[in-house]
């Protein structure tokens, strides 16, 4: 009855505010960020209560959830894989908060992000919360400053891991892949500010700088998938045109390289290592192809409930299954692919039920972000279609890798999808006022 009366006394205001302070914080001090969007999510869900059920999607985010735990209770009391019999128990259940926190965040945030001011808000307060990732990245590359850096006891850490360990600029998180898709996702809000400003001489200078600075950052990952990922968001923003272009120089520069190397000039030396990572990419025998032939037939021994939340590293390199399929030595800590992650942890209905959700909403939300019929404003147009790119980077980034164990990145992917969830919601909302209003005229 206290705690009750203690919500009473905040509005929605005050979950908002909540929100978009955790979301300033989440990149860069997590547990004061986690703090902030417990209580946010908390009084949402005080506010709205049974709402949230009215709609499908929520209602199939609480049948995964359901299918999450029956599956984590089967592994653990009915058919206990062998590999994992003196595991802990709690191990199991603490692998749980890699993703029903993130499920349950993705219903909750929908009522801080219900209409495009909501979306811009939020798109500002990340935005701004981006810049230290940026500074940790630029002092990780041209000042060569290193960590880790440590407050509150170890509770809050900047990892500024040195190059030569990361392979590529990490700045504050402590793997490169993780610092790719953070960049990656802030690209297009990054295009988004910049087109707004536009009209502005001064600050469009400002403005391109900014954009080359996150296009350089990207870049300088050397991650594959947030490379991917920069490109996707370039074709939406700007046309297929102007990539091809950048492509066709490349291509011309390859092509010139032998003439150029007589008199001692190689292009190549000049191009990221990025370039030189997608060519063994495919190869039979490489190891992101080995991983998912192994996650496959792991998949198949066990494939309505899994084998446990986090156990694909004790199952991989287990002796009996080390040569099952053919097997190269290395030690993976999970599959590299979300549709599979979630069939090997939670077995395929899970994986299927949660992909397809995720599916479903993006490709709700296209019509609304690029059709004119929808977009009556500039601005309005060109958030929804940021929101759809930042989305799209989550859906490319998970094909063959799995950043969203990093806690930042799956409480932002749990954001991001709850504003594109909301857009087609919004847009009705707007269309079905206005044609209200025009008929009382």
């Amino acid at each position: 009855m206290l705690i009750k009366n203690f919500l009473k006394i905040f509005n929605t205001d005050t979950g908002k505010f909540l929100f978009l302070i955790g979301v300033f914080f989440l990149p860069t001090a997590l547990p004061i960020a986690g703090v902030f969007l417990i209580f946010a999510l908390i009084l949402s869900f005080q506010k709205n209560k049974f709402l949230y059920l009215k709609e499908k999607i929520n209602l199939s985010i609480l049948i995964a959830i359901g299918l999450i735990f029956f599956s984590t209770i089967n592994n653990l009391i009915y058919q206990v894989p062998k590999e994992i019999e003196n595991l802990s128990n709690s191990l199991l259940w603490l692998n749980l908060f890699n993703w029903i926190p993130t499920l349950i965040c993705f219903i909750g945030f929908q009522s801080y992000l219900k209409t495009k001011n909501d979306r811009l808000e939020f798109s500002k307060y990340f935005f701004a919360g981006t810049i230290p990732v940026i500074a940790s990245c630029l002092f990780q590359l041209f000042f060569d400053i290193n960590g880790p850096f440590e407050i509150l006891n170890g509770l809050i850490v900047w990892f500024q891991k040195p190059l030569n360990d990361t392979g590529g600029i990490s700045g504050l998180f402590s793997n490169r892949n993780y610092a790719g898709f953070w960049l990656s996702v802030s690209l297009p809000f990054t295009l988004y500010f910049f087109k707004k400003i536009f009209s502005c001489k001064i600050k469009s200078i400002w403005g391109i700088l900014i954009i080359l600075l996150n296009i350089y950052l990207i870049i300088s990952t050397n991650s594959r998938n947030a490379f991917l990922s920069m490109i996707s968001t370039l074709i939406i923003f700007f046309g297929v045109k102007s990539i091809l272009l950048v492509l066709i120089l490349i291509l011309l520069l390859l092509l010139f390289n032998p003439i150029l190397s007589i008199i001692n000039i190689k292009i190549t030396s000049f191009l990221p290592i990025i370039f030189e990572r997608f060519g063994n990419m495919f190869f039979i025998n490489s190891p992101r192809i080995i991983i998912f032939r192994t996650a496959i037939n792991f998949i198949l021994q066990r494939p309505f409930f899994g084998w446990g939340a986090g156990v694909f590293f004790l199952i991989y390199t287990n002796k009996e299954n080390m040569w099952n399929p053919p097997f190269i030595y290395f030690e993976p800590q999970h599959t590299h692919n979300l549709l599979f992650e979630i069939a090997f942890n939670f077995g395929i209905p899970t994986a299927i039920l949660i992909t397809s959700i995720a599916i479903i909403i993006f490709i709700k939300a296209i019509p609304f972000a690029f059709s004119s019929k929808y977009n009556k404003e500039t601005e309005n147009y060109n958030l929804d279609k940021t929101w759809l790119c930042a989305s799209l980077v989550v859906l490319i980034m998970h094909i063959n890798d799995m950043t969203f164990y990093d806690g930042k990145i799956s409480l932002l992917i749990s954001i991001l999808f709850s504003g594109l969830k909301c857009v087609p919601i919004s847009k009705e909302n707007i269309l079905v006022s206005y044609s209200k209003n025009s008929k009382s005229l």
